[in-house]
């Protein structure tokens, strides 16, 4: 119950925020017109990487993209085997047998999210499931504005909105995981704490976002 009642907390402290700000668009720039990549092995992982209004067709192109990349099977297996030799869920046991259930349901967690966070809510709400970089300010004020797109985005037409589609889609994302889990890893506060997981995910990822294109432009030299 604590962890429900501060995801609820988290979710009306964003939604005020966002409601006490105007209607114009987050204070992103445009959107990226390259189809620049998180690291070199995946794709957009969200990223908008144009400034067209993205139809429903363009979304679930987006979740099929994330999903299918190399970044999630390595993640997936490097979570997998951390779960195992964790020995997390020990009713699926050791071995390959168990690390297959382990990586599988990682990965089932994975499809979820993107399914229902990236193309089923953004497409049905109206929301653009991207994530659209500030690159200018302080690195204070860019750490806030990645950290806090988690409670804002913008809607198909341009307008600052509650990110709605993204809560909901966590919390389907997590409630689906009580179909595949074990029997004791299954329940309400378990779906809440695994969207919890998926909403801080997400912050990390659009930190990262943010940021690693200045990472690369100076470690690599790449263009920004």
């Amino acid at each position: 119950m604590k962890k429900l009642g501060l995801a609820l907390f988290l979710c009306l402290a964003g939604t005020t925020l966002v409601c006490a700000q105007s209607t114009n668009p987050p204070d992103a720039p445009q959107p990226q017109k390259s189809n620049r990549k998180f690291f070199s092995f995946s794709p957009t992982l969200g990223t908008a990487n144009d400034a067209r209004r993205m139809t429903a067709g363009d979304k679930f192109e987006l979740f099929a993209l994330n999903t299918v990349n190399p970044f999630q099977f390595v993640a997936t297996a490097a979570w997998a085997g951390i779960a195992q030799a964790d020995d997390r869920y020990p009713s699926w046991g050791q071995g390959a047998e168990g690390y297959g259930k382990r990586y599988g349901a990682a990965y089932a967690d994975t499809a979820n999210s993107y399914f229902f966070g990236t193309f089923l809510f953004p497409a049905v709400l109206h929301q653009d499931p991207r994530y659209f970089r500030k690159e200018t300010g302080s690195f204070g004020s860019r750490l806030v504005y990645a950290g806090t797109r988690i409670f804002v985005t913008r809607t198909d037409s341009g307008n600052r909105a509650p990110n709605v589609s993204l809560w909901m889609g966590s919390m389907a994302a997590g409630g689906m995981s009580n179909l595949y889990y074990p029997r004791a890893d299954q329940g309400a506060a378990l779906t809440v704490e695994r969207g919890g997981i998926n909403l801080a995910t997400t912050a990390g990822f659009n930190i990262a976002r943010e940021f690693w294109p200045d990472v690369s432009h100076h470690l690599f030299h790449h263009s920004k």
